[in-house]
């Protein structure tokens, strides 16, 4: 599971995965709070899992990230956005793709810690998150403050705005069970 989280840097896997993922409709981030930070871009791996990224600079801010991961390549935009002291990532499939009418633009969300040539990435816990849906039945008072629900694939999906998403991110404990287990790349 571990691996797969970790390829979700990684976000091909979000149209065709079996649940497990915590995705949303709408982004983490807004107009004044994108940032850019040029230390992540490069060649990163992940020797734990046997993946790796390739991050450049994309349009307007934005990271075109490649990645490789043992059951699946492909690339992903991503938006680096700050809430509070910490750091996220927005990944959503590659921008400027036409994916035809059918097909929702879906966002995942990993904290981003930056140290050098080393870079952890950690996605919001789907244990968690579904264990307290399941348990409450699904009931908006599951997570207070946010909107969630599960799809039929099991995914665990954020419809709030992101206003709302921001401010709920915001009131989250970094060492708190909210999120899942980090994946820690090395620069190449």
């Amino acid at each position: 599971m571990r691996s797969l989280i970790a390829a979700v840097a990684l976000t091909g896997l979000l149209l065709g995965a079996p649940g497990c993922l915590v995705v949303s409709l709408n982004p983490a981030y807004d107009d004044e709070s994108i940032a850019f930070e040029p230390g992540l871009i490069g060649g990163w791996v992940d020797a734990d899992d046997n993946c790796s990224l390739q991050i450049e600079r994309g349009d307007w801010k934005s990271y075109r990230i490649h990645y490789v991961h043992p059951i699946e390549t492909g690339d992903v935009t991503g938006y680096l956005t700050a809430i509070g002291d910490t750091r996220y990532l927005d990944v959503m499939p590659a921008a400027g793709v036409d994916r035809g009418a059918f097909l929702v633009p879906i966002h995942v969300l990993l904290r981003v810690v930056l140290d050098g040539d080393r870079l952890e990435l950690t996605p919001l816990s789907y244990d968690w998150l579904g264990g307290r849906l399941r348990a409450r039945g699904g009931s908006p008072a599951a997570l207070p403050g946010l909107t969630v629900a599960l799809d039929q694939k099991e995914n665990v999906v954020i419809v709030s705005p992101a206003a709302r998403l921001r401010e709920w991110l915001r009131r989250q404990q970094a060492d708190g069970p909210v999120f899942g287990a980090a994946a820690v790349f090395h620069r190449k």
